[in-house]
């Protein structure tokens, strides 16, 4: 049975363009690229993982942008 590949991905976007904000002994701190997380919780995702969040992050992008505009 193959293992599934897993990637390392921002929780707020999905966006695996994430770089170590500060890190050492007390841990690392991630900084997402895309959408501006920094944050010690990242996400080690599966293909099928990412792209749902990826979708929920441009439905709340499209939805915030529509209620700005009311």
């Amino acid at each position: 049975m193959d293992r599934e590949e897993l990637i390392e991905v921002c929780p707020v976007c999905g966006n695996a363009d994430l770089y170590y904000e500060v890190g050492g002994y007390a841990g690392a701190v991630y900084h997402c690229k895309e959408c501006g997380y920094i944050g010690a919780f990242i996400i080690e995702a599966n293909e099928e993982m990412i792209e749902k969040i990826r979708e929920k992050y441009r439905r709340e992008k499209i939805n915030k942008s529509e209620s700005e505009w009311k």
